[in-house]
């Protein structure tokens, strides 16, 4: 459905605790869109708790397709360290008032990713569940 790539525009370490570290992630990606969904591009903001090898997340941002239509996102994901990088899978859905893509509001989307080891960076590719 899609790739994405992106970078790290924000990050605040907002609680340390024995669950793990909580960080807050603003990004913003460039989406390269396949079949009925279009370019576009990406903000938002994640929350994530960093466990000495694996992690948890949740968040939401807005796509702006190239068409100039806005799609709405809420993410929850899980990943692991895999050579020092996190790589991992995400669930998205979408709620968009767009008539031209009411589509995506009846589907869930996985997320396959990795992140730079110093979590800078990041690339995903978009599969829609079925």
């Amino acid at each position: 459905m899609a790739e994405e790539k992106g970078k790290v525009t924000g990050m605040s370490i907002k609680s340390v605790g024995p669950e793990g570290t909580t960080i807050e992630i603003d990004v913003v990606s460039e989406i390269k869109g396949f079949g009925r969904l279009p370019n576009a591009k990406n903000m938002g903001t994640m929350t994530a708790v960093e466990g000495p090898k694996t992690s948890t997340s949740k968040g939401q941002g807005i796509i702006v397709t190239e068409d100039g239509e806005t799609l709405p996102w809420h993410e929850v994901g899980v990943s692991k360290r895999v050579g020092g990088k996190p790589k991992g899978l995400s669930l998205v859905t979408f709620s968009t008032t767009s008539q031209k893509y009411a589509w995506v509001n009846d589907n869930v989307y996985v997320l396959d990713g990795e992140w730079s080891a110093d979590l800078t960076q990041f690339t995903d590719t978009a599969y829609e569940w079925k």
